[in-house]
């Protein structure tokens, strides 16, 4: 494939070249090859259970391509340099299949094409470029394709590869209101071709995307039929039996008003979980525009569907997505508060409920860790209302929250957001019973408008099919199939106070003779100016909730106390890390961490005795 640099980029490549030939009878040295060095590396993923792949993007120009190193890992967790690969600059992520046999390569907003390139690995000694290449519509700003990762459905042998589009103003600021989206490609199982299946998104003009809906435009306004938009982040493919890709809400941007959210307008939320009123009740008075409530809903997409060949609209469901300051949905008690109608604006775990919007990362947890031999760690268990609150293997999700949990929050001295908060989502096995009970009732009226279907789309309490859905004993919270709760709360941590973060990549390391699941994430900062001089952390949060826990009194509902998060905090000003982990002996994981800053890899034992202790990072 032919990678384009930005038109501006190469103007300002001639300006300077003309100028030295100017100044200087000389020629300006070319950039050497990279060779075997490190330069700016910026995503490192494990390559079967002991190697692991490091991308040096060179985004400096100090060299002329970028490369893909390999690492071998002994059963002393010693890492040993491989080999490397030439790769073009530039380079954003790479990603591995759960066999190890397919790597892809996305790139920064350096190019004005948004391509990814794919590598044969099936023979990891020698690698080899594909003859394939996955090309991304634009919007017109500066993109870069991040969390980027493969799954396998076990009804094919097709591999799919997944990820998120970010868009970046111009260097004349132009374009740069646009949300995340979402896409999914097929990549047949010898590598021979590759197939853009859709893209979640609103409004932008991407092919196989989400269609109108006429309930939530003013049709006074011809000269605007999107008139907002919206996407999606955090992707992540929940296996199994459920089949489902999802990914999360960006909420609505644009309209006749400023900000996230404030066209079309939202219902008040506990009035809307309450089934007091109809979904067309906004804050108490009819609207004149109706919500579109995909903007802050977790979108699922039927996979067997898709892959059947019908339509993104036919084959997407949304679950709105609400809860508290504290990251606790409807019908659970925080702080001693029952969570559910009539809301009261003198207690801050019910007005702080909210539709919610704005994730940086999720994880299903039974992704097959490829560290690990791309084997799960969680034993599945139906979702019941005695143990939703749990992490149910096949049927939980993990996900990084950014900002605030939704209105009026001012837990923390209103400083949660800072944290990136994980909460969990649990009830995907009900999700997935739901749409084939739909799917099998639903009447066919056309996509074009997602107002024509939008009563069976949207899973929520006034489905169409709800009879159907025996909601009274199959939704643990009377209101919808998902139940969310607070996983780690780091926003309680004095650490992470005063600075926004982001969570880029989770996993879950296994200590398969307890038997014991370790989820675990890199935290890293994001602070203006930095110049890339942020500090990071790895988190997990492991520590069994008791009724003299320090959280209990916020959160009864609980078995692990969100509030005491296990932390090893890098050094202030550390730089930005990426990490992924091996399991080059059993019950042994190694996680390792490359610095993006000074080209650095640290690495670290886990430690855990059992699933009531804290995990324990010991660098070595």
């Amino acid at each position: 494939m032919k990678l384009k640099l930005n038109k501006s980029f190469i103007f300002s490549s001639i300006i300077i070249m003309i100028s030295s030939l100017a100044l200087s009878c000389g020629k300006r040295s070319k950039a050497p090859p990279i060779g075997n060095n490190m330069s700016f590396p910026g995503s490192m993923v494990a390559l079967g259970s002991t190697d692991f792949l490091l991308l040096n993007t060179s985004a400096n120009g100090d060299y002329s391509d970028g490369s893909i190193q390999r690492y071998s890992v002994d059963s002393s967790g010693n890492h040993t340099f491989i080999s490397a690969m030439s790769v073009p600059a530039h380079g954003t992520e790479i990603a591995v299949s759960s066999d190890s046999k397919l790597v892809a390569l996305s790139f920064d907003g350096s190019y004005s094409n948004t391509q990814v390139q794919f590598y044969n690995y099936s023979n990891k000694n020698s690698p080899s470029l594909l003859p394939i290449n996955l090309s991304l519509p634009s919007t017109g700003g500066k993109q870069a394709v991040k969390r980027i990762s493969f799954f396998k459905r076990t009804a094919d042998t097709s591999y799919y590869f997944y990820g998120s589009i970010l868009t970046f103003p111009n260097d004349d600021s132009s374009n740069g209101n646009i949300p995340s989206r979402v896409f999914v490609a097929k990549i047949d199982s010898s590598f021979s071709s590759v197939q853009l299946l859709f893209i979640l998104s609103y409004g932008l003009n991407d092919t196989n995307s989400l269609s109108l809906n006429s309930t939530s435009i003013n049709s006074a306004v011809t000269s605007n039929n999107a008139q907002y938009t919206f996407g999606y982040g955090a992707p992540t493919y929940v296996g199994g039996t459920n089949d489902l890709f999802i990914a999360f809400p960006t909420g609505s941007i644009g309209g006749f008003n400023s900000g996230i959210n404030t066209y079309p307008v939202l219902p008040d939320a506990l009035t809307y979980l309450s089934g007091t009123s109809n979904s067309t009740t906004c804050n108490g008075i009819a609207c004149k525009i109706l919500p579109d409530f995909r903007t802050v809903s977790l979108a699922a997409v039927d996979m067997a569907a898709i892959v059947a060949g019908n339509s993104i609209n036919n084959s997407t469901y949304f679950v709105p997505l609400l809860w508290n300051q504290n990251g606790m949905g409807y019908r659970s008690t925080t702080n001693g508060t029952l969570i559910t109608y009539p809301n009261n604006v003198n207690n801050a775990d019910l007005n702080s409920f909210s539709f919610q919007y704005g994730f940086s990362s999720s994880y299903w947890a039974n992704t097959p860790n490829v560290g690990s031999g791309a084997s799960s760690c969680y034993a599945t268990t139906g979702t019941t209302s005695a143990n939703q609150y749990q992490i149910l293997g096949d049927n939980s999700v993990f996900v990084a929250k950014t900002g605030l949990n939704g209105n009026n929050d001012n837990s923390n001295g209103g400083k949660t957001g800072n944290g990136t908060e994980v909460l969990a989502l649990t009830g995907f096995d009900n999700l997935r019973s739901n749409i084939n009970v739909i799917k099998g009732s639903r009447t066919a009226s056309g996509d074009s408008d997602f107002n024509k279907i939008s009563s069976y789309q949207i899973i929520d309490f006034y489905n169409a099919a709800k009879a159907s859905l025996n909601t009274g004993t199959t939704w643990p919270s009377t209101v919808s199939p998902l139940n969310p709760f607070m996983f780690s709360r780091t926003s309680n941590v004095s650490n992470f106070d005063n600075t926004g973060a982001g969570i880029g990549n989770m996993g879950v390391v296994k200590f398969a003779t307890s038997n014991t699941c370790r989820p675990y994430w890199a935290r890293n900062t994001v602070s203006s100016g930095s110049l890339g001089r942020d500090t990071a952390w790895l988190i997990s949060s492991p520590v069994t909730m008791t009724s003299s826990s320090s959280g209990y009194s916020t959160y009864q509902n609980l078995t692990i106390d969100p509030t005491k998060p296990s932390v090893f905090n890098f050094s202030a000003g550390s730089g930005a890390q990426s990490c992924t982990d091996v399991l080059p002996t059993t019950d042994n994981p190694k996680v390792f961490c490359v610095n993006y800053l000074y080209s650095t890899i640290s690495r670290y034992n886990v430690s855990s005795s059992a699933n009531s202790d804290p995990v324990i990072f010991t660098p070595y």
